[in-house]
């Protein structure tokens, strides 16, 4: 309401400037016009008494004074004397002190004595006048009322006090019908984020659609969306939480079984110690994939990014991995276009396709193929590896990238369900996502790469 009074004030305030020029600008274009007829009146009645003398001249002014008062007050008056200062004609009856014969217009202070005898519906002022004086010595005078213009200013002023009242009234209903709605919009906002602050997640800007839609609709959309956001990252924090618990429950109550199993026998096999060993390494790559993954998260690892060179990389694990899929009788295929380059950490790019080849060794059988391909095209490198085997649902698809999420086929199988989490988490730092597809029962991982030439 505040906002809507300061603009109702500075709406207000220029609407008043723009009338006190327009004021100004009428007034002096009557004055300039008044002037310029004073002139020409002047020199049309030195050319009668050029061309007619005195007599033509006085007849002149005796039709002008009648045509004069047939109009009315407020018109132009003459004042025509003698070398002697004799009134020849006109209807003035002095010739006032200040007025001088330069044929130039300039504004006299007529009173009383210098006004005709029918002065009383006239106001005494200084009016426009022009004067010259005759090679006979002659004067001749010719002043205009300004009644007529006065009273144009006066309705001119009348229009803009009205104006700027009503400028005012209209702006100020226009604001404070204005503030209403924006206040409405506003609550709306305020009492989501109240409901929010005590724990309401569910809650959401109510939205009005069967208006036009503005800012503040968008701003209540996009509140939404980010409640949305928040509401799925705190349940997929809450099932993160539960998965942990059951993911680490078995193998801690495992050990402490072993470790107590140890603590009651009176020697020790290498081979039960070598077992409780094993368990507490896999709880120990757990922790520090968790840790990776928060740290990735976090912090900011471009700052240590450097030129990669991808193809080579890309050959050595290749070459790795191609020899276990062989231990496996698993046939594995590879393309891999030379010169490829990317900005960013090798090592974090190294154990992304570790985790992605470790996957595929794991769930593809005796028998079935694995293709690794890297290529580039039009600026964009491709990185994605393809294996047999695997049917999943798009429900799955999206649910296997969470960490800790494990499907229940793989429960059985070692692992703690934070491969794809830190492969997703790896490419999103190098400006990339991790798209999983399922097509004829072939899983691919594939992500998109900007190159660096």
């Amino acid at each position: 309401m505040r906002l809507a009074i300061r603009q109702s004030i500075l709406l207000s305030l220029l609407t008043m400037v723009a009338m006190l020029v327009l004021y100004w600008l009428v007034s002096h274009f009557v004055l300039v016009q008044i002037s310029s007829d004073l002139k020409y009146s002047l020199q049309q009645l030195n050319r009668v008494e050029s061309q007619q003398g005195e007599k033509g001249l006085i007849q002149t002014l005796d039709r002008l004074a009648i045509e004069n008062e047939s109009r009315g007050h407020s018109h132009r008056y003459y004042l025509y004397q003698s070398k002697d200062n004799n009134i020849l004609a006109g209807t003035l009856r002095h010739w006032p002190d200040e007025a001088k014969t330069n044929d130039k217009v300039s504004n006299i202070l007529f009173e009383e004595k210098d006004l005709p005898e029918d002065w009383i519906d006239m106001d005494e002022g200084l009016w426009p006048t022009i004067a010259t004086e005759y090679s006979d010595g002659s004067k001749l005078l010719i002043t205009q009322s300004i009644d007529s213009t006065e009273q144009l200013n006066d309705f001119t002023m009348f229009m803009m006090i009205f104006l700027v009242t009503a400028v005012t009234l209209i702006s100020l209903f226009l604001g404070w019908m204005q503030g209403r709605t924006i206040l409405k919009k506003i609550e709306r906002i305020n009492n989501t984020a109240r409901s929010v602050e005590s724990g309401e997640l569910h809650q959401r800007v109510e939205l009005d659609t069967h208006a036009n839609t503005d800012e503040f609709d968008e701003l209540g959309i996009h509140l939404n969306r980010m409640l949305e956001t928040i509401e799925r990252l705190m349940n997929d924090n809450k099932q993160v939480s539960q998965n942990i618990a059951h993911d680490l429950r078995k193998p801690l109550t495992r050990v402490q079984a072993q470790l107590e199993g140890l603590q009651a026998q009176e020697t020790i096999s290498s081979e039960d110690l070598e077992s409780s060993l094993k368990e507490l390494e896999n709880l120990n790559k757990t922790f520090n994939a968790l840790l990776q993954l928060g740290r990735l998260e976090a912090s900011n690892p471009k700052k240590n990014f450097s030129k990669v060179d991808l193809s080579a990389l890309s050959n050595d694990l290749s070459f790795v991995y191609s020899e276990m899929a062989g231990d496996k009788n698993i046939q594995w295929q590879s393309q891999i276009q030379d010169g490829i380059f990317l900005d960013g950490d090798r090592q974090l790019l190294a154990q992304a396709m570790i985790n992605l080849f470790e996957n595929a060794l794991q769930y593809t059988h005796s028998g079935e193929s694995i293709y690794f391909s890297v290529m580039k095209n039009r600026g964009r490198t491709s990185l994605a590896i393809e294996n047999t085997g695997i049917a999943l649902t798009k429900e799955q698809l999206k649910e296997i990238t969470k960490p800790f999420v494990r499907l229940d086929n793989a429960r059985s199988s070692e692992g703690n369900g934070l491969g794809l989490s830190l492969v997703k988490a790896i490419f999103n730092v190098h400006g990339s996502e991790l798209q999983l597809t399922v097509t004829n029962n072939k899983f691919m991982a594939e992500a998109i790469f900007d190159s660096h030439d």
